[in-house]
């Protein structure tokens, strides 16, 4: 027990405070202002994973998690699989797990990857009982709260921090071949 409590691994250096007010007002920023479009438009900008989302796009900005292909595609797959799952196998624990597995593979296999969008699945499948979920569910609040966040993401970390963001955008036709 020892080990786990006082191990000799070393900790990753404490932020700059620059760095811990960015997370601040990035994360509150976002999710502020996905709620309030929420309430202004009237239509859903807001669900539980964009709070994971704002942890990486403002907390580690430079991971490849964190940009703008990963945020916005991997939240709209793994959607789409949620709800594929729901309207054709229904909501049992087996076939939640499933489609959390298969959006973890189609992330990977698109290249897209963001561990918020992982539980996109989960959220469908989960509430499917109180919620009746259709596809425009992934255009409000997944496509536009996902958009909404990389905007603010470009603003907020810019403004705030030397290094340019993002490292990529979209990347839907990339020069560079495979090696």
């Amino acid at each position: 027990m020892k080990f786990f409590l006082w191990g000799s691994e070393k900790l990753p250096n404490r932020p700059k405070l620059l760095d811990l007010f960015q997370g601040l007002l990035g994360g509150t920023l976002a999710i502020l202002t996905l709620e309030y479009l929420t309430i202004y438009s009237g239509s859903y900008f807001i669900m539980a994973p964009f709070g994971a989302s704002c942890v990486i796009l403002f907390a580690v900005s430079q991971s490849p998690l964190a940009q703008p292909r990963n945020v916005i595609f991997g939240h709209l797959i793994s959607a789409f699989i949620g709800l594929i799952f729901l309207k054709l196998f229904g909501d049992s624990i087996f076939i939640t797990a499933l489609a959390v597995g298969c959006a973890i593979a189609a992330m990977q296999f698109l290249r897209c990857v963001h561990p918020p969008a992982g539980a996109n699945p989960l959220v469908i499948l989960l509430t499917a009982s109180q919620v009746n979920y259709d596809f425009s569910f992934l255009l409000f609040p997944v496509l536009s709260g996902s958009i909404s966040l990389v905007i603010i993401a470009y603003a907020i970390n810019n403004l705030l921090s030397k290094n340019q963001w993002p490292i990529y955008w979209l990347a839907f036709f990339n020069d560079k071949k495979e090696k």
